[in-house]
């Protein structure tokens, strides 16, 4: 419980403080006064200073990052957010969403230069461990030896090696290696008859390997596209998961949206999961997809959420004139009272499952 606490405030403080970071600077870029930027909610804890009638402080609450903008909702004060041009209402508005998808890119493709690219001068399927007795660990392969074909057929990706051994199953195949040579020397290419397994152990395939592909290091230009291409992915993949369950007339509940709890919980399994295998990767990607997963939710033409407030700059656009700031402020006031209504709900529901031993686990 502890580390799903901790890893839970920590994470979620990242993705908010970046969030309402992009809010700040964009907001001091247009010349709107920032009342206060600080660490944590309030009440106010400690005052760090004040430069250009901005307060610099930590708050109370531990919970991201806390940006006062003077005049939210009242155009008539100079130097106020409302009184700003739609141009810059608009950038300071989406910049929070910007800086969270920044994040996720980076993240992203800081996992791709941890983890490597896939080696296209290197087609096959690596051995990555050899189960012992297996009748891999019988014919000599080796950890770190490329599977290039089996019998006649070329092997492109591990797939193609799965797909050939699983029809060949208790017959023998010739199965064609390149094993690395000595500093500097030109990898041997080596065969093998193995007669790969009609009923193996558990855990264990027909050859008693595991594979993956041949890894080189990633250049930065290859991480920074990965980093773009995975946002791109999230992004197009949440706003397809709605469509393709009215598709196939399947409740919205099986669209996984996850509340406090939820994102706590499997926050929580993340960290203790990477802790177990003793690599930051898997939190990473997650952060990443929280990121992503922040940023898109508020876009969501919903009041009182980033997305909401951009609705009413573009109707003031469309209209010529804006909407009163009373009645601006009442439509999200009420929108964000129903947002909450809906978490408070997710809430229940999760802990419900929590207590029941229902909650569905995304780490195996």
């Amino acid at each position: 419980m502890f580390v799903t606490a901790v890893s839970f405030l920590v994470v979620i403080s990242i993705l908010v403080f970046v969030h309402e970071l992009g809010h700040f600077l964009v907001a001091k870029r247009n010349k709107i006064i920032v009342e206060e930027f600080a660490f944590g909610y309030p009440p106010r804890l400690i005052k760090l200073g004040e430069r250009s009638g901005t307060v610099y402080a930590i708050n109370a609450i531990p919970f991201g990052g806390y940006v006062k903008l003077r005049g939210e909702e009242d155009p008539t004060e100079p130097g106020s957010f409302a009184a700003a041009s739609k141009l810059a209402r608009t950038a300071t508005l989406l910049a929070g969403v910007g800086m969270n998808f920044l994040l996720a890119i980076i993240l992203f493709a800081v996992v791709t230069l941890l983890t490597g690219t896939p080696d296209a001068a290197k087609p096959g399927a690596l051995i990555k461990e050899v189960a012992p007795a297996s009748p891999a660990a019988q014919a000599g392969l080796l950890p770190g030896d490329r599977i290039i074909k089996a019998d006649e057929t070329p092997i492109a990706a591990p797939a193609d090696l799965q797909k050939y051994t699983r029809a060949r199953l208790g017959q023998p195949v010739v199965y064609t290696i390149a094993r690395a040579g000595g500093t500097g020397a030109a990898e041997q290419l080596l065969t093998f008859t193995i007669v790969p397994r009609t009923d193996p152990p558990p855990g264990q395939g027909a050859l008693g390997v595991s594979i993956g592909v041949a890894i080189r290091p990633t250049t930065l230009p290859e991480a920074a596209w990965n980093g773009i291409r995975s946002t791109g992915e999230v992004i197009v993949m949440t706003f397809l998961i709605p469509a393709t369950l009215i598709r196939e007339g399947r409740p919205i509940s099986d669209a996984g949206f996850m509340g406090p709890v939820g994102i706590a919980v499997t926050t929580g399994d993340v960290v203790r999961s990477a802790a177990a295998r003793q690599t930051v990767e898997p939190v990473l990607i997650f952060v990443a997809l929280l990121s992503a997963a922040l940023g898109i939710t508020n876009l969501l033409p919903i009041p009182g959420l980033d997305g909401g407030r951009l609705m009413f700059v573009l109707l003031e656009a469309v209209r010529g004139r804006r909407v009163e700031p009373a009645q601006e402020g009442l439509v999200h006031l009420v929108g964000m009272g129903l947002l909450l209504l809906l978490v408070s709900i997710l809430t229940i529901r999760e802990i419900t499952a929590l207590v029941s031993g229902t909650f569905p686990s995304l780490i195996p």
